[in-house]
């Protein structure tokens, strides 16, 4: 009897990369999501969409009921805007109580479930001026506070009992992907709507290979452990004239230190926030580009042999995926 999987956030980039990949496995996947359709990433796919809003009393439950596992792949991602002590406080509850309702249910149905978290939750081991630098990011942004709460209740869930495995991706890139136009670098950056590049290293993933961790992560059992899932190291210089290479057009010719982006993106958030506009680059995208070394693979990504593929073929297939979709 196939396993039924039910996939919270099917639509979201690595949401939908690991819908894909459940199904290739033979499981039975419902998808959930907000729009009241299912939207163009998962037309055509072999799932029943399920629509609904999280925060509805008793849609967590009606959602779970006769699955097997459940995936956690639409976490709450806070805003920068307006970030008083009192904003970040409410986002921490939100967060906590959103978390707990999954746990509650999960434990409900008996399930096990799978969360996708973010490298910047597992441990900085850097030093001196650059650990200093790491940890002012970290209290500039609701978003890491936020994260790191949903996972220190996931890990003490697991350690009373529920079979959970948290999965910690770098920079992931690769197809499917439908946020807003604006939000997405490499249409922008074919489109010459990035004209300035940055030195700093950075690790990229393509979102197949995240799904295929968190597959095999959840098939071995790796329960309460968060797992980093990291694929390429190399300068985001070097990943845009790759990707511009590919994409026939010329790189930025201005390259400039990641520090200034990040603070310029910053205060130009909270300004354009406080006129009720969004900014053109939200200041998180830079945050966590700051926040970014080299990374070895987990050794329990090495162990389950989940070896990342050619970059060259993560950017080849994301950018005819963006042009597919007329973003570039």
């Amino acid at each position: 009897m196939a396993v039924k999987a039910l996939v919270i956030g099917a639509a979201g980039h690595l949401g939908n990369a690991i819908t894909r990949e459940l199904i290739d496995r033979g499981y039975e996947v419902t998808a959930a999501g907000r729009r009241p359709e299912p939207p163009l990433n998962l037309i055509g796919l072999n799932v029943r969409y399920s629509a609904g809003d999280i925060d509805t009393p008793g849609q967590l439950d009606r959602w779970i009921v006769g699955h097997d596992v459940v995936v956690d792949a639409a976490a709450p991602y806070p805003s920068l805007l307006m970030p008083s002590s009192e904003n970040v406080a409410a986002g921490l509850e939100y967060a906590t109580t959103r978390t707990r309702s999954i746990i509650d249910s999960v434990r409900r149905q008996r399930a096990r479930l799978a969360y996708v978290g973010s490298f910047a939750t597992l441990p900085d081991h850097s030093s001196g001026f650059e650990r200093l630098q790491r940890e002012w990011i970290r209290r500039l942004h609701p978003y890491f506070a936020v994260k790191q709460r949903i996972e220190a209740d996931l890990l003490e869930a697991a350690r009373t009992g529920l079979p959970a495995v948290i999965v910690n991706p770098t920079l992931c890139i690769g197809p499917w992907d439908i946020k807003a136009r604006e939000l997405c670098f490499v249409p922008r950056l074919l489109s010459g709507e990035s004209p300035v590049s940055v030195t700093h290293t950075v690790n990229v993933i393509d979102v197949r290979d995240v799904a295929i961790g968190l597959a095999a992560v959840l098939e071995h059992r790796h329960y309460g452990q968060p797992t980093l899932l990291a694929g390429h190291n190399l300068s985001i210089e070097a990943l845009y004239t790759w990707i511009c290479e590919i994409g026939g057009t010329s790189p930025p010719r201005i390259v400039a230190p990641i520090g200034l982006g990040a603070i310029a993106t910053y205060w130009s958030e909270i300004a354009l926030g406080a006129i009720g506009l969004s900014p053109p680059l939200p200041a998180l995208a830079p945050m966590l580009t700051m926040l970014h070394q080299p990374f070895d693979p987990d050794p329990v990504q090495m162990t389950l042999g989940i070896v990342p593929r050619p970059l060259s073929q993560t950017l080849t297939d994301a950018i005819a995926w963006y042009r597919q979709i007329d973003y570039c």
